[in-house]
């Protein structure tokens, strides 16, 4: 009896870790893409919570897409195997939608020559600066985390510099980086930016001294 409850839960154990859906597979195993921005990796294995620090693989790196797992997808860039683990945004975007934003079809490298000289140095060292477009902070940064930033619309971008760090990139109304928020932090901004503090209890008014009565 032992044995046939043992059997019996390795068959459900098995059937709960599904493996990648078969059309996912067949349209990205071998598939030659580029990077679609700067992605910064410290060991092979690389997360959506898309960490400032690390060595960065520069946007448009071409790569080769060898394996697809569930939740995961491993590619060659520059002779380095490296995994991509959608971990975070699951419940925001489906994987085919995370693969298809990170590995693009086209180079996006000569986008840059109708930036700004200030803007692509920028893009090309990984920074953050005021004035610089959505567009320009993705090819720069990278997608923020979707399960923080939901929609690209929004108006604050949260990042991570690292697993411990968090910083925000605000856009003003016409949407060009009016500040970054928190410290560390990519950026040449001397000015430190933090979340403003809860507002202050109204101060309450002096009470005012007897008069002493006359005699």
């Amino acid at each position: 009896m032992k044995r046939i409850a043992l059997f019996a839960l390795l068959v459900v154990g098995a059937g709960c870790h599904r493996g990648p859906a078969p059309e996912l597979v067949s349209q990205y195993q071998g598939r030659s893409a580029f990077t679609c921005c700067n992605i910064h990796y410290e060991t092979d294995q690389i997360n959506d919570a898309n960490y400032f620090i690390g060595t960065t693989l520069p946007l448009g790196t071409s790569v080769t897409i060898h394996g697809v797992g569930r939740d995961s997808v491993t590619f060659v860039a520059d002779g380095k195997t490296l995994t991509l683990s959608h971990s975070y945004g699951r419940d925001q975007e489906s994987m085919q939608q995370y693969i298809d934003k990170v590995l693009v079809a086209t180079d996006p490298k000569p986008r840059l020559a109708g930036f700004s000289h200030s803007a692509q140095d920028a893009i090309k060292e990984g920074r953050v600066e005021r004035g610089m477009t959505r567009e320009q902070v993705l090819l720069s940064l990278g997608y923020p985390p979707t399960h923080k930033t939901p929609s690209l619309d929004a108006r604050e971008w949260t990042y991570w510099y690292n697993r411990w760090v968090s910083y925000k990139v605000a856009f003003d109304d016409g949407g060009k980086v009016s500040s970054v928020i928190g410290r560390p932090a990519p950026t040449n901004d001397k000015e430190v930016h933090d979340d403003p503090p809860p507002p202050a209890p109204a101060a309450k008014a002096p009470a005012k001294a007897k008069s002493k009565a006359k005699k």
